[in-house]
């Protein structure tokens, strides 16, 4: 894909044909309802609204469909084990038992926190740095939370081609892990409920010494 070259009151501006991570996060954030050309094509372009507004009205509609035809390709990518950027081999984590703890705490917030405006943080939970790799198989760097933070905000410009194909999957994994949450949730405090009908039937019914001897942590989750 050709640079897009595009001049606005005497200024020249290049816009790169690829639409970013972050201008696409960007976009859905976007009411598509109240979008107005001028809004659309800052977020796509970087150019000031207050510039674009000085483009001919003639001009905008074919200016808005050329951008919007080159960045907002709609052919489906696959998902790539690996790719380069800045410098940076990355692999996708494809065997979650590998990630450590921390992994799956901060997993769990960016989750809850919204997939859209931590779509980000989440590519970059998954796309880690490579460490050593022999023909298709590699290993990652240990999950860190700093490093992931730092690597979240480079991957705003990341070109979204590259990681659209495994949106699908991050997206299809977010739903599962949401689905069996709420269900383990949902499992535990009915256990909770019935351990506590238990204790007030043994209250009721047994010596307070022998109570006493009972786990601190018997109505506690697990």
């Amino acid at each position: 894909m050709s640079e897009i070259k595009l001049t606005i009151d005497g200024q020249k501006y290049t816009i790169n044909p690829r639409l970013t991570l972050g201008e696409y996060m960007t976009l859905q954030k976007i009411d598509k309802d109240n979008l107005q050309t001028p809004k659309l094509l800052e977020t796509i372009t970087g150019i000031p609204e207050k510039e674009i507004k000085k483009i001919d009205s003639n001009r905008t509609l074919y200016i808005v469909n050329k951008i919007m035809k080159e960045k907002m390709d709609n052919k489906k990518n696959p998902v790539q084990a690996t790719f380069e950027f800045n410098g940076v081999l990355y692999g996708l984590e494809t065997d979650l038992t590998k990630l450590n703890f921390g992994g799956w705490i901060d997993l769990e917030v960016f989750i809850s926190e919204g997939f859209s405006q931590n779509l980000n943080k989440i590519v970059a939970l998954y796309y880690r740095p490579i460490k050593a790799q022999i023909g298709t198989k590699y290993v990652l760097e240990p999950y860190d939370t700093e490093e992931c933070l730092k690597r979240a905000e480079e991957f705003l410009e990341l070109p979204f081609d590259i990681v659209s194909g495994a949106s699908t999957f991050f997206l299809t994994f977010t739903k599962i892990y949401t689905e069996n949450t709420l269900h383990i949730l949902k499992r535990k405090n009915k256990r909770m409920k019935r351990r506590m009908k238990a204790v007030e039937y043994m209250k009721k019914i047994l010596p307070h010494k022998i109570m006493s001897r009972l786990p601190q942590d018997f109505i506690k989750l697990n």
